[in-house]
Order: structure tokens, then sequence, then C-alpha cells
């Protein structure tokens, strides 16, 4: 990772209350797990300022060092246009990752793009009440093999127990907790 690149992220922790940020442990797993898997398509859901979309976008930046196709990419979705997503828009500039990822504005089960189809990975860290909702219009655009990560499952699983009840009785994924940050549940389509 480039010097600029983590000192920027080491600043966006500090705005981890503020920004509900993912903690840092998380970043690095995600980052790893894209460069591991050598992801290419990327959908995050709740960009707030930029931090979470950072570990993923620099993730895809590796990959694409050793890409001999479509260059990597990350479509990540936010619905506050006052500060969030202006906010986010020059972290990613800061970072030198901007063309790695496409902002997307507006409510997320409504906005998710329509290209790419499908998607290697998605994270979903935005309204929590809506996560349904992000599952139905996500899980049969994964690609096998492909990963839905869903973060706050343990902080807030009051609030997720029916979106976790839907997500592990759907047979075509294989789900596992993680106690990374503040809970990760992971759901690998099969």
């Amino acid at each position: 990772m480039l010097p600029k690149i983590k000192n920027l992220l080491n600043k966006l922790a500090l705005t981890r209350e503020t920004f509900w940020n993912i903690h840092e442990e998380v970043g690095e797993f995600l980052n790893l797990l894209i460069i591991s898997q050598k992801y290419k398509t990327v959908l995050e859901i709740g960009t707030s300022n930029g931090y979470s979309g950072i570990w993923l976008a620099e993730a895809l930046s590796q990959v694409a060092k050793t890409s001999k196709t479509k260059s990597p990419h990350l479509y990540t979705i936010e619905s506050n246009l006052k500060k969030r997503f202006p906010l986010a828009t020059e972290n990613f500039k800061k970072a030198g990752l901007s063309k790695y990822i496409t902002q997307i504005l507006g409510h997320a089960p409504e906005v998710i793009p329509k290209t790419p189809h499908k998607f290697n990975l998605a994270f979903f860290d935005a309204t929590k009440y809506e996560h349904i909702l992000y599952w139905n219009a996500v899980k049969h655009r994964i690609n096998k093999g492909g990963t839905i990560i869903v973060d706050n499952i343990t902080s807030h699983k009051e609030a997720l127990k029916n979106f976790t009840k839907e997500v592990q009785k759907d047979k075509s994924f294989t789900t596992i907790t993680l106690p990374l940050g503040t809970g990760l549940l992971i759901a690998v389509k099969n």
C-alpha cells in the first residue's frame, strides 16, 4: 500500500465515530480477501466518507496490476448528498483511486447498477433495517464463489435478527460470522 493511501486511512480512522467507519482490521480483511481471490467487481452499499471504499479500491488497484482482462472496479452507493457523498469523492481523489471507483448517489435498493450484471463481492454497511432489501437485490447477482459481507452483525444483532435468519435459510450460500470489528457476516455463494 502506498504511504499516501496509508496516511489517509490513518487520518480517516479518527473519524470512525462521526462517519460510522469500519474498524481497521475489517478494512485489512476486505483488502486481503479481494487481492487473494482476485475479485474484479465489488459493490459497496454505504460509502459514507469513503474510508471502507479506499480499502476496497486499493485492493482492486493491486488486482489490476496482474489482470489481463477487464479492469477491476468498485461501485459504491451513498444516499447522503450534502456531506458524505462529496466527502467520499474528495477522499477517493486524495487516495489516487478514483479511476477504480464509480460513486452512485441514491437509495441502494433502487440504484444498484444494472451493469455489471454480476459481482464478486458485495459489502453491506448501511441502513440496517433495509438489509433484507439489499440481500434480495444482490444475492442473485453474486458470482459462484463470490461473497456478501455484512458489517455490524454483532453490534446490531437485534436489528439484524430477521435479516440473519433470512440469509441463513438461503441454501445457495454458506455463512459464518467473524468476530472482526463490530462483527462480520460472511456469505459465500455455493
